[in-house]
């Protein structure tokens, strides 16, 4: 009798197929090896073993160029925003911006001359109307077209509306008041002057990031082939100051992101060199601005180092240039007398200022203050003892002797106030408002 379920294969059937499925079986179980070595298995066969493969390497990346300013020509007039401005130097005198947030935001409510709108609109027109007198002259637009007219105008007046005010020329009219720029080999603009002047607009309240300012190319490198081709050129041709706030020696990658003040709340912003704000007030007293070379403030504050560290001018410990001094002790006058022997204080803000002008004015014009800098080419006044009247010297004297006066003469009235008593205040009390530390 036949069974009706299939034949059975042999047994030598069946062992016939394992022999040929085992290193099939072995090959899918990673050639039965395990983690103690390779008892069991042996190696997988050679035509099934897995083939070695070269690690992929990614191509460099290259940076997004900005295409919107390669085409600019040197002595070209361009309106761009603060924030498209790339700093070429990692530190700013802190003061010389405080004297100007502290001068450009006049107090509409302060109670000095409340009774008296007159005086209170010279006073506005004094402080918060030299903003724009400034802005319009920074940005080539000469001053204001006209001073305010009444107290409503000056509280409306913005510099980010533009229908607020009117600058008494267009903008980039008279360009040698333009700040200057470099284009980069990517293609962004590279401030070579003016880190102050946008850094104190970055900082107003109706200023910031997004505020539109002018400025002139000076030249385009947007055709050097890389970075390191870039900042060399930059490096060669005096268009970069890479020292830090200590004027310790930096990198380019070192420089700040942005523009403005350092800040807790924002990164990327400037460092503080005292120096640098030191420098800024001997301004008209030992040298005088105009035509100077790029980083000429620079110089002049590392060779005022220099000649600390050689003792033969006080370090700026030596003075109370700051709080928790008082803010009289800080301001306190002082001001070298006819014969340039130094008088008043001598531990004050103002006394520092005194001691590194009479120090900077002493060198002979041939003197070299830095590299192949030598004084002449970075502006020195020369001050001589008994001067006329009218002469250089006396005038370097009241600028030094203004430096620290307050906004009220004597009969009431308004008045300009010295540098440094806007700086000062600023850095102790902020901005100016009645019932804070300004002193109304």
């Amino acid at each position: 009798m036949h069974s009706t379920f299939p034949t059975s294969p042999s047994p030598t059937l069946l062992r016939l197929l394992a022999a040929a499925l085992l290193p099939l079986a072995l090959a899918a179980c990673n050639g039965g090896d395990d983690d103690d070595g390779d008892a069991g298995g042996g190696e997988p066969p050679a035509a099934i073993a897995p083939l070695p493969t070269e690690p992929e390497t990614p191509e460099p990346e290259t940076p997004a160029r900005n295409s919107a300013y390669l085409d600019t020509r040197p002595g070209q007039v361009i309106q761009v925003r603060i924030e498209e401005l790339r700093p070429t130097q990692a530190a700013v005198g802190y003061d010389q911006i405080y004297y100007k947030l502290g001068r450009w935001q006049g107090d509409f409510d302060r109670p000095t001359w409340a009774a008296d709108p007159t005086r209170q609109l010279d006073y506005l027109n004094r402080t918060v109307g030299k903003k724009f007198d400034d802005y319009c002259e920074d940005m080539g637009g000469a001053e204001r077209a006209r001073d305010f007219q009444s107290i409503a105008e000056a509280r409306a007046a913005r510099l980010d509306q533009p229908d607020t005010y009117a600058c008494k020329d267009a903008p980039g009219t008279h360009t040698a008041n333009l700040k200057t720029v470099v284009v980069g080999w990517d293609g962004n603009l590279y401030l070579t002057d003016g880190h102050h002047t946008f850094s104190s607009l970055r900082e107003i309240a109706d200023g910031g990031p997004k505020l539109p300012v002018w400025v002139k190319v000076d030249a385009n490198y947007s055709d050097v082939p890389n970075a390191a081709a870039f900042w060399q050129r930059m490096i060669d041709e005096r268009r970069t100051w890479l020292r830090d706030g200590a004027n310790q020696p930096i990198t380019v990658d070192q420089l700040p992101t942005r523009l403005g003040l350092a800040s807790a709340d924002e990164a990327g912003g400037m460092q503080e060199d005292r120096y640098r704000s030191l420098v800024y007030f001997t301004r008209d007293i030992a040298y005088q601005n105009g035509g100077l070379p790029e980083f000429a403030k620079f110089l002049w504050g590392d060779w005022l180092r220099r000649e600390a560290a050689g003792g033969r001018l006080p370090g700026l410990d030596a003075y109370r240039m700051a709080p928790p001094a008082a803010t009289t002790q800080i301001l306190a006058p002082s001001t070298p007398g006819k014969d340039l022997a130094p008088a008043g204080a001598d531990d004050s803000y103002a006394a520092a200022v005194r001691d590194a002008a009479l120090k900077m004015s002493a060198l002979a014009d041939t003197d070299i203050v830095y590299g192949d800098r030598d004084a002449a080419s970075l502006g020195r006044i020369a001050l001589v003892p008994d001067a006329a009247g009218d002469s250089p010297t006396k005038k370097a004297r009241d600028t030094l002797e203004e430096l620290t006066r307050d906004d009220v003469k004597k009969d009431g009235s308004p008045r300009g106030a010295g540098k440094l008593w806007f700086a000062v205040n600023y850095r102790s009390c902020g901005r100016p408002a009645a019932g804070s530390c300004w002193g109304w």
